[in-house]
């Protein structure tokens, strides 16, 4: 069990693990006058161990390491809201790739960055399956394009590999598959997959969601299994290289219709 327990050495009582464990495994044995720890409905999210001013929360095996920071977490600190909101204006879905392959250090800092994404339960199942060899991501486009519904899609997609165009993964290096044994994962991959997209942005990467190769891969399971070993599912499908366009600026989107009551 990665959450031991506290410290009582360290705990001063504040109580602020029973106010903020979202499924209530902390309360105070007014006997001891002391907050203890019961672990029985413990889901791993750390709030515990992220909201202990005194840091004593005890525990191991959780496979990453503790961020501290200088005071309080601040995340405006962090980056202002005018950063940030131009980076999300800024991204675009990448279909034009340089023919260069991403260091294997860029990959996993994409990748690590999904892990910090919100899930629901705080589940941590998903998977990722990296597709790196130019042969086998051509060999999967063939085979999707091969069971488009749309004659005139699949006629139309095989005309673009004749002239040495990848109509599905747009001639991406790397190809990412997102995946899990748990169905309930479909809308925490969602969210995995664009944090992994807004890190990609920061270290200078493209990447673009492939609808075409999510609804293949998620409804013919002999493809999936074929040409990459998954037999569970397939939850969200991404490219990702250096883009071989630039862009010169954002442009306007819709605002979200909001209906307020009061």
């Amino acid at each position: 069990m990665p959450i031991l327990g506290i410290n009582l050495e360290k705990c001063s009582n504040c109580q602020a693990c029973i106010r903020d464990c979202p499924t209530r495994n902390f309360s105070m044995d007014e006997t001891q006058n002391r907050v203890v720890f019961n672990e029985s409905n413990c889901i791993l999210c750390g709030h515990c161990i992220s909201v202990c001013p005194e840091s004593a929360i005890r525990y191991k095996d959780m496979n990453d390491e503790v961020l501290e920071f200088e005071e309080t977490q601040d995340s405006s600190n962090f980056i202002s809201y005018e950063a940030i909101s131009k980076l999300f204006r800024a991204k675009r879905s990448i279909r034009q790739y340089k023919n260069e392959k991403v260091p294997e250090e860029s990959i996993k800092k994409v990748i690590n960055s999904m892990s910090y994404a919100p899930t629901g339960a705080n589940m941590r199942t998903l998977k990722c399956l990296i597709l790196s060899s130019k042969e086998k991501i051509n060999q999967l486009t063939d085979s999707i394009i091969d069971v488009l519904e749309s004659p005139d899609t699949r006629a139309r997609f095989k005309s673009s590999r004749v002239k040495g165009y990848d109509p599905i993964f747009y001639n991406a290096p790397h190809v990412l598959i997102i995946y899990s044994k748990n169905p309930w994962d479909t809308r925490n991959s969602t969210i995995a997959i664009t944090y992994g997209m807004i890190s990609a942005e920061t270290l200078g990467l493209g990447s673009c969601w492939i609808g075409y190769a999510h609804g293949i891969l998620a409804e013919y399971p002999n493809i999936r299994t074929k040409f990459t070993g998954i037999e569970t599912y397939v939850l969200g499908v991404m490219t990702l290289g250096y883009p071989a366009v630039k862009y010169f600026r954002a442009p306007p989107r819709p605002p979200v219709p909001v209906r307020e009551e009061k």
